[in-house]
């Protein structure tokens, strides 16, 4: 896990999407390609609400208000980047240098939006996502798409920020091909954290299932040492057991897998909803 994209919207967003890409990008030594994406006024225009209605000379009044809010965005964004590699001393590199070491690259490109992150997101080994909040035109079901589309990892970046490295990983464990690929595709920071619990549904009372027990023997053949743990049987939803024992943990990562062809609407770990992906207080790695 060499490459995170990461895109940026110019934002506040952006403050906590760089500062998990960080998190993540430093003890893989990697490196992260910010990347935005700008629209010209008449894709803008079909994105935002109300300009059907515009006619006349409202439609080039809004028009020129479109151009004059992505220019700001676009400005805001490369700001932002500089900022940050400037505040945490990483290196700006546009092509692999002799030795693998922390670095961080921009780019910016205009229109196809979705197409275009697609593209690179599938280049990448790992996406750094912020939550929607509508304040950059992008589709609602981003993070969806992303996830179920570009055969790589998403990582979903909380709205609160987030300090210091990837220490301590959750990872919620179901028997299905989805998660032991979220699983899989996690390797490169779990065999580097410093501790890894792996929580799996369970009844009231009942031990540590022998199947969680033989994943964490397993684990331990690529050197992580994990902590087999059962989510009891209770009225509250799996997602938020799941969260609370984050929680509970310290945790700074939190690995699921990833269901159904409609992430947002589906099932994860039994329970782990929309309310997990929109509302967990740490980043959420997930792979399809």
């Amino acid at each position: 896990m060499t490459s995170i994209l990461v895109p940026t919207s110019g934002t506040q967003t952006d403050v906590n999407v760089f500062a998990t890409a960080l998190a993540l990008a430093e003890p893989l030594r990697a490196h992260m390609q910010f990347y935005h994406l700008r629209l010209t006024p008449s894709e803008a225009a079909v994105r935002s609400p109300h300009v059907d209605f515009c006619v006349g000379a409202g439609i080039s009044a809004t028009l020129d208000r479109l151009e004059r809010r992505d220019k700001a965005l676009s400005s805001s964004a490369a700001r932002a980047f500089l900022d940050f590699c400037e505040r945490r001393q990483v290196p700006m590199l546009d092509s692999p240098a002799g030795t693998r070491e922390l670095s961080a690259q921009w780019l910016e490109e205009t229109n196809d939006s979705e197409d275009r992150l697609l593209f690179h997101a599938r280049h990448s080994d790992l996406t750094v996502l912020g939550r929607q909040h509508n304040t950059d035109l992008m589709p609602a079901n981003l993070i969806e798409s992303v996830l179920t589309t570009s055969g790589r990892p998403v990582v979903i970046a909380p709205d609160s920020a987030i300090e210091g490295s990837i220490r301590t990983i959750v990872v919620g464990w179901k028997e299905t091909g989805e998660c032991a690929r979220a699983l899989t595709a996690a390797m490169p920071l779990l065999v580097r954290a410093e501790r890894v619990i792996l929580f799996t549904a369970g009844e009231a009372g009942s031990p540590v299932s022998e199947d969680v027990n033989h994943l964490a023997r397993q684990l331990a053949w690529n050197g992580v040492t994990a902590e087999p743990r059962t989510l009891c049987e209770s009225k509250d939803p799996v997602a938020q057991q799941l969260a609370e024992a984050a929680a509970e943990a310290r945790a700074d990562l939190l690995v699921v897998g990833g269901f159904g062809h409609s992430l947002l609407r589906e099932h994860v770990l039994g329970g782990v909803t929309r309310e997990l992906l929109e509302g967990a207080k740490l980043p959420v790695f997930m792979m399809h």
